[in-house]
């Protein structure tokens, strides 16, 4: 290290001369590790079955987790969520499953050729604009009439406002199917249940895809002038692939905890077993500690019903609390909903899944031209 580099080190404040020490003694670490493994024969044999990326891959975050084994195995310390909750934050996500049921609606009128829509060209736009409802320029203006209706939704009794880790609002086949029979892949929604309970929406359920089977009748024309082409693409890649190695995961835990067990000392094995016994059932310990920092910091009493399994009563106690408290901060969310609906600036929008889903639809625009042109049609949305 040069002069000026102890200079600048040692005007440093203490803590980022702690940080500074962290990160060399991981580096270090880092390097003996890495020339253990390159000398070390029996890893070199194992490592030889997977595809030199998934070991360069496995290798960095096996070696990010090995420090933290090193650093935290001899203690676990659990993380305190923040007290204070942003009701009328998570409020603002209930304007918008209000204005998810209303552009449902509005798919199954327009599949249905019962309406047109200015801005809608493709089935796929309603996906595009679920990621983007506050701002859909079709959609009529939350109303206060809405606001009290779910305020009535999320004060009723066991209401569920959440979706699968792979729903989405706008899934017209999935959410259709959920709604006409008992062996869907996903649960219809309780917002859309309860909403057409109150409105009489009910029926659009049952009304036909007919623009949704068009689109699918051109994209099968297109499949099917693709299907050599793919074809050939595949007897390709099944000639000239060989042998494939198979692709290693950090994130195996049975792999994880066999190479631990195969080429790691004792003490490496120990810190190992005592991080993954400190962070087991970690999901429920999360879930659970916020629920009960929750209850904890409830400025009222919350009852817990009676249950045969005490978290399960807990859970229910908090999410009863939580959604009592966003119903009573909708009406503040939807205060700053209007304003910035007069001012014209739009809602903020990070969701990187409408860029996405633009593309996709550019994609199926091209492919349905191409259909109509194989039937011997005008290369046009008119349809």
């Amino acid at each position: 290290m040069s002069q000026e580099e102890n200079n600048l080190e040692q005007d440093l404040p203490s803590f980022k001369k702690e940080e500074l020490e962290k990160l060399k003694r991981e580096e270090e670490r880092r390097k003996q590790w890495r020339k253990e493994m390159e000398e070390n024969t029996a890893m070199q044999q194992y490592f030889a079955q997977f595809t030199p990326e998934s070991v360069t891959s496995f290798i960095d975050s096996y070696f990010i987790y090995k420090n933290m084994w090193l650093e935290y195995g001899g203690m676990y310390s659990k993380m305190m969520e923040d007290n204070s909750i942003q009701w009328v934050s998570k409020a603002n996500e209930y304007l918008e499953y209000i204005q998810q049921k209303k552009l449902f609606d509005l798919q199954c009128l327009w599949r249905a050729e019962k309406i047109e829509l200015k801005d809608v060209q493709l089935t796929t736009d309603f996906k595009l604009w679920e990621h983007n409802i506050l701002n859909c320029p079709f959609l009529e203006p939350i109303s206060a009439d809405e606001i009290e209706l779910m305020q009535q939704f999320l004060t009723q009794n066991n209401a569920d406002t959440e979706l699968g880790w792979f729903e989405d609002w706008q899934d017209y086949e999935e959410i259709k199917e959920a709604y006409n029979t008992d062996n869907a892949n996903r649960n219809f929604p309780e917002w859309y249940d309860f909403y057409n309970g109150r409105r009489g929406t009910g029926v659009y359920m049952l009304l036909p895809d007919i623009r949704g089977e068009k689109e699918e009748f051109y994209l099968d024309l297109w499949r099917d002038s693709k299907r050599e082409e793919w074809a050939e693409q595949r007897r390709e890649y099944e000639k000239n692939k060989g042998e494939s190695l198979k692709r290693i995961s950090y994130y195996d835990k049975e792999v994880v905890a066999w190479f631990v067990s195969t080429f790691e000392n004792k003490e490496v094995q120990h810190l190992y077993k005592a991080f993954e016994w400190s962070n087991k059932n970690d999901d429920d310990k999360e879930t659970l500690e916020e629920d009960l920092d929750l209850l904890f910091d409830a400025d009222e009493y919350v009852p817990i019903e009676s249950n045969m399994d005490w978290k399960e009563a807990i859970k229910n106690a908090a999410q009863k609390y939580r959604l009592k408290k966003i119903s009573e901060a909708l009406p503040e969310a939807y205060e700053q909903y209007l304003m910035t609906k007069q001012i014209g600036i739009g809602f903020a929008n990070d969701s990187g899944l409408f860029k996405t889903l633009l593309g996709i639809k550019e994609d199926n625009i091209k492919r349905i031209l191409i259909g109509r042109k194989l039937n011997g049609e005008p290369e046009d949305l008119n349809f």
